[in-house]
């Protein structure tokens, strides 16, 4: 059974494999071939040993595990992005677990964290070539609403912002 729980400093490492794992398999016409070829994991592994060493106010990052092996994993900070009260900056799992339900049950978890500590808005930014995860976040009733372009890893993506309003709508769309 899949469980959903808080992370500490001893799970940077399996998030940073992870993650790396997750962005090798959906960002390759994305971030250069050369960052996800090489570098990837050791700058997500000093990335995440920062983060969940010293965690900014308002971080909250969850892991799901299934008989103790890290299946995904979700970030969100409070007042990240101007005029929501959290954003999503990170939600993945084990790319040969997609479309499965994980990622959904995961954010659920979140979501319900954040509406009981007062969140009423959120939003993420997501890569436009990433078209599987734009129709995930819009099946959830996200809306974009701005775009922009990514600098990072030597790539300039361009990317959108996918919004809730009213986290509420999030909440009962994760449920459904």
């Amino acid at each position: 059974m899949t469980e959903f729980r808080d992370t500490g400093p001893g799970d940077a490492d399996a998030i940073a494999a992870l993650h790396a794992e997750s962005w090798r398999a959906h960002y390759r016409d994305i971030l250069p071939d050369a960052y996800l070829d090489g570098e990837v994991f050791q700058e997500r592994r000093a990335f995440w040993r920062d983060a969940l060493r010293a965690p900014r106010a308002g971080q909250l990052v969850m892991v799901a595990t299934l008989e103790a092996a890290l299946t995904g994993f979700v970030s969100i900070v409070r007042d990240g992005e101007p005029g929501f009260d959290a954003e999503i900056e990170n939600l993945h799992v084990r790319p040969q677990l997609c479309g499965g339900g994980l990622g959904k049950r995961l954010l659920a978890a979140a979501v319900e964290r954040l509406a009981a500590a007062g969140v009423t808005s959120a939003c993420l930014w997501v890569y436009d070539a990433n078209e599987a995860a734009i129709r995930f976040y819009e099946r959830l009733g996200g809306a974009p609403d701005k775009h922009g372009v990514d600098d990072f890893a030597g790539a300039h993506a361009p990317d959108t912002r996918i919004v809730w309003h009213d986290l509420a709508d999030l909440q009962r769309a994760c449920r459904d």
